[in-house]
């Protein structure tokens, strides 16, 4: 049983990981929509090269990438964007917030409840304010280049499978395989950044309140790297290139769940 899996948090990590999960099925909704506007094209075993019924529809390419622009259409827009940037700003936000908590409460501090800050607590630190834009926008990117790719690598399967003479079985097929690529990397992003923005906010914070060394703590299950298990416990000086994990520091590798613990 895990002691200290208080100091890393494991619900905003799934809830941001749920949230790209439903923008991910949305897009599978609009592309399985899609199909059903290019099953006329869709042979299921004759090459497109000698099939006669499409010899009779000399325009099929253009009508299949009409369909795929506008399935393209669908899953992008200003408001696709927009609901994009909530989701990772309300995630990083949601972090700090954790963080400024384990903080606070460290340090025998009560903030109100009408304080702005239990809102946003990077309000009243510019330079957290701005890291938190910075991380806003590269998990906005993050997630627009999930859906890019996933737009991208589905147009290719429908021309290659179209093709080869595939039916709609195989397309539908390949419209759940891309899915679930994007959820296995949407589940990347939402473990590795919760990680990176905890190290770097506990980090600050914790110096700033006079710390110089911190614990390396891990999440004590199964899936802590066997060098992380080894660091588990360990007391390491801030800003110590060797300290760590090679300098770095606990959540900084990718998709490490390890946390620090400041040492006053």
């Amino acid at each position: 049983m895990a002691r200290h899996r208080n100091g890393y948090p494991i619900k905003i990590e799934r809830s941001y990981y749920r949230q790209l999960g439903k923008l991910v099925r949305s897009w599978q909704v609009q592309a399985n929509k899609m199909l059903d506007k290019i099953k006329p094209y869709v042979t299921g075993g004759t090459k497109m090269l000698t099939d006669a019924d499409n010899s009779a529809n000399p325009d099929w390419t253009h009508a299949v990438q009409q369909a795929l622009d506008l399935f393209s259409v669908s899953v992008s827009g200003y408001y696709e964007e927009q609901k994009e940037r909530n989701i990772a700003m309300q995630f990083v936000y949601a972090v700090d917030k954790f963080s400024d908590t384990k903080t606070t409460q460290r340090r025998g501090i009560i903030t109100m409840k009408v304080d702005p800050v239990a809102i946003n607590p990077f309000y009243r630190n510019p330079k957290l304010r701005e890291y938190a834009q910075s991380k806003i926008i590269e998990n906005t990117n993050l997630i627009q280049t999930m859906r890019q790719r996933y737009i991208n690598q589905l147009q290719g399967d429908v021309f290659r499978l179209i093709n080869q003479g595939s039916g709609i079985s195989d397309l539908s097929h390949a419209i759940s395989n891309r899915t679930g690529m994007a959820l296995r990397h949407a589940d990347l992003i939402a473990t590795d950044q919760t990680g990176k923005i905890l190290s770097q906010v506990d980090a600050y914070r914790n110096q700033q309140s006079g710390s110089t060394k911190y614990i390396w703590r891990s999440m004590e299950d199964g899936r802590v790297r066997p060098k992380h298990r080894e660091l588990d416990g360990k007391v390491f000086k801030y800003d110590d290139p060797n300290g760590g994990d090679d300098g770095m520091l606990p959540g900084q590798p990718i998709r490490c769940r390890c946390y620090q613990e400041a040492v006053d």
